[in-house]
């Protein structure tokens, strides 16, 4: 096919999945994992660090208004 797209006959996963599986064996179910992964790791790490500085931000600012310490 295009770009080593193969046209399925079926649009169902699991047959999909039989026939990569017949014709690359189960290494071809993770094919492209590691390049995908470096892509999107950056992404993740980001996310989860602009959350987590926020969520901290919001709880010590709640416990300052609490308290009536708020600067």
């Amino acid at each position: 096919g295009v770009c080593g797209c193969d046209r399925f006959k079926s649009g169902s996963i699991g047959d999909v999945v039989k026939t990569i599986v017949k014709k690359d064996g189960y290494r071809g179910l993770m094919r492209g994992w590691i390049p995908r992964m470096l892509f999107h790791a950056p992404a993740a790490a980001i996310c989860w660090s602009t959350y987590e500085a926020g969520k901290s931000f919001f709880q010590d600012f709640n416990q300052q208004k609490d308290t009536g310490t708020v600067t």
